[in-house]
């Protein structure tokens, strides 16, 4: 079980007719209402204490869903109702729609919230697909009544729901994690999508900027105080989806969101308990745990690889430094073809805009050092050992940029012919 095995939560799926293959397209993850009069196992009242948070794209053109999911966000301890609903849809993004894509999102939470008798503000919408076109209301609308019906907890739905999400994945993404506090195994899952457009950079509460689509939805049943359920998650993905790429490209819809039901029969978690950290910790694994399933689904990807930085002045500098590796298309076709061309390594770490002196630099592959102060170690291309560094599933490159106290680390994917294609025939 993945999304339903914390307490309190409940999924469905099923075909509303979005994508033109007739695969099923609309799911609906539910966090179901505790009342005081609600028994824990252990003869605990469970109260009413559900909490939920979210981070979204940085991009500047995003979709209806990342607007509303922005506004929903900014009600939270300013009245603002947590979630109740999360309605997915996949084969149409709702982006670069304007205010009719807002109104058809809305439309369709006002179906779900009348179904769920709940309120549409406690219902948050996320879409994926391609850019441009309006969301067939009808469509979803008709299908909410039967999805609602169907609402149920297990590993059949769980497994229908990461199926629903999908587009050009080929396999759906689900993860589980769980850790103890007070005695109670406390639990989290999740689903995601992503497989295309993927370098995730998500804001936080207090940070909007600028930055096929990245999506994750987490479900525990920890009673968490909203801010620092919102601290834990932006503290998870940066250590997580913010430091994967398949293609240097974010999407305007990426979302995260991450919902407690506090089902469990635990008391609150707030920002300064010790709970605090275990609590993180578990949902930075799980979220590492998608991320690095989004990355090995990459479109037209064969093996992955990860890039890690030490010793440059700051941390932010070496992700930098990383991220300009894993995103170069000439390493990318290096890694892809299993050649240990260190050269095209250390150009695009110098092309990532940190100064750092050569001199203080080196690179290892897989334990191999290739590159020491600027030079060649005189490592031969054909040795054994490089070349069954480069012939690993994941591929290890350590990079040394100086003495600082700085370190990173991004995981990337190769590039291969599939992946043009699948891009070149992806809206015919």
């Amino acid at each position: 079980m993945s999304i339903t095995r914390p307490l309190g939560f409940r999924a469905a799926a099923t075909t509303a007719g979005l994508k033109p293959s007739g695969k099923p397209d609309l799911a609906l993850i539910t966090c179901d209402p505790t009342t005081p009069a609600s028994l824990g196992a252990h003869g605990h009242a469970i109260e009413r204490r559900h909490s939920a948070a979210a981070v979204f794209t940085r991009n500047v053109v995003v979709g209806a869903p990342v607007e509303i999911g922005r506004r929903w966000r900014a009600s939270q301890g300013k009245g603002g109702r947590a979630l109740r609903a999360l309605l997915v849809n996949a084969g149409c993004s709702n982006a670069a729609t304007g205010q009719p894509g807002i109104d058809d999102a809305i439309a369709t939470m006002q179906a779900v919230a009348s179904g769920l008798r709940c309120t549409p503000d406690e219902v948050l919408p996320s879409s994926t697909g391609i850019i441009g076109h309006r969301l067939p209301v009808d469509k979803i609308n008709a299908a909410v009544p039967a999805l609602v019906q169907a609402l149920a907890r297990g590993e059949m739905a769980d497994d229908a729901a990461a199926a629903a999400i999908m587009t050009t994945d080929l396999v759906p993404k689900a993860a589980h994690r769980e850790f103890e506090l007070e005695r109670h195994h406390v639990h989290l899952g999740a689903i995601g999508k992503g497989s295309g457009m993927i370098a995730p950079q998500l804001d936080s509460a207090g940070n909007v900027v600028p930055h096929a689509t990245m999506l994750a939805f987490i479900t525990t049943d920890a009673a968490v105080e909203q801010p620092c359920l919102q601290a834990a998650l932006e503290e998870a993905c940066r250590e997580s989806f913010d430091r994967v790429s398949v293609d240097a490209h974010p999407s305007c819809s990426d979302t995260v969101v991450l919902m407690a039901s506090g089902a469990a029969p635990v008391r609150m978690i707030h920002r300064d308990d010790p709970e605090y950290f275990a609590f993180k910790a578990a949902l930075t694994a799980i979220c590492q745990d998608l991320a690095r399933q989004v990355v090995r689904d990459g479109e037209g990807a064969t093996r992955i690889f990860r890039v890690e930085v030490r010793g440059a002045n700051t941390h932010d500098e070496a992700v930098r430094i990383a991220r300009a590796v894993v995103d170069s298309p000439l390493v990318k076709c290096a890694i892809h073809g299993k050649d240990p061309n260190w050269g095209r390594i250390v150009t695009a770490a110098g092309n990532a805009g940190v100064r750092f002196d050569t001199a203080d630099a080196s690179l290892a592959i897989g334990g191999v050092e290739v590159y020491r102060g600027g030079v060649p170690t005189g490592v031969a291309r054909n040795d054994p050992k490089i070349v069954a560094a480069m012939s690993l599933d994941l591929v290890q490159c350590a990079l040394t940029v100086g003495r600082g106290p700085g370190t990173g680390w991004m995981l990337g994917c190769d590039l291969s012919d599939k992946y043009v294609r699948i891009n070149a025939d992806y809206t015919t």
